[in-house]
């Protein structure tokens, strides 16, 4: 397991929820902001590739399907794939061990025809588990999407449309726990919704089946310097982006 996968399983024993987490593959490839990569990963783990013993797996994937897909060219492509190789995965075994592996060790670009992938087994297993540990979302709107905070974004979308139907499509997050989820460290609400919740909300509306709203929720005993209650969190709602736009063409006639 991954460290970010021990350090959940902790916790997770401590509350006593064996609820399934977030896989840490994914999860290091967004606080990389590479998400190219990410698009990779998510294309590979819908190749339905057959168990293999061998430590050593090798795969073949033909270049413009894998271009067309993930919505790059072959130049971003080839850029992208180079990185993979320079990056690798810690594993820890508790009490055991710490192994660190490439998460592509090998990559040959066979000209104007496909790629040949060769990556360790452990690997693709992570990549394999993507739709079953990690939150379901929709992997054609997700290859639209051009920043990690967006993705991020999503997948907090996604998890929120799965509340129940008596409950509200919504969710609040603290400061601090906004900051651990997009990996920033902004000091107020007005910096991080300046310079994260503006950009990604104006990213979804344009490319994304989801998008969202949001309200912040005042501290009335904590008085600014400006005479004003101080902002501590944000109310996430989750918002129908086909609907939205509609009403708003609506209000238009």
């Amino acid at each position: 397991m991954t460290p970010l996968q021990y350090k959940k399983q902790q916790l997770a024993k401590e509350n006593k929820n064996n609820t399934s987490v977030s896989n840490a593959l994914v999860e290091s490839f967004v606080n990389k902001n590479n998400v190219v990569a990410l698009k990779i990963l998510f294309y590979i783990s819908k190749g339905k590739l057959d168990p293999q013993e061998t430590e050593l797996v090798k795969f073949k994937i033909d270049c413009k399907n894998l271009c067309s897909y993930c919505n790059i060219d072959m130049q971003t492509l080839r850029r992208n794939l180079k990185q993979m190789t320079e990056t690798s995965l810690t594993f820890v075994e508790e009490g055991k061990y710490e192994e660190y592996i490439s998460v592509i060790p090998k990559v040959k670009n066979v000209y104007g025809g496909h790629i040949e992938f060769s990556m360790f087994n452990k690997v693709l297993k992570l990549i394999q588990e993507v739709e079953n540990k990690f939150t379901v979302i929709d992997l054609t709107n997700l290859m639209k999407l051009k920043s990690k905070h967006s993705i991020k974004m999503i997948q907090l979308l996604e998890m929120i449309q799965g509340f129940s139907k008596n409950v509200a499509k919504r969710k609040y997050y603290s400061l601090e726990e906004l900051n651990g989820l997009f990996g920033t460290k902004y000091k107020t609400l007005y910096e991080f919704e300046r310079r994260i919740l503006k950009n990604t909300k104006a990213e979804l509306d344009e490319v994304s089946n989801l998008t969202f709203t949001y309200s912040k929720k005042m501290d009335k005993e904590d008085i600014g310097t400006a005479g004003r209650p101080k902002a501590i969190g944000l109310y996430i709602e989750l918002l129908d982006n086909k609907k939205r736009i509609k009403n708003e063409n609506n209000k238009r006639k």
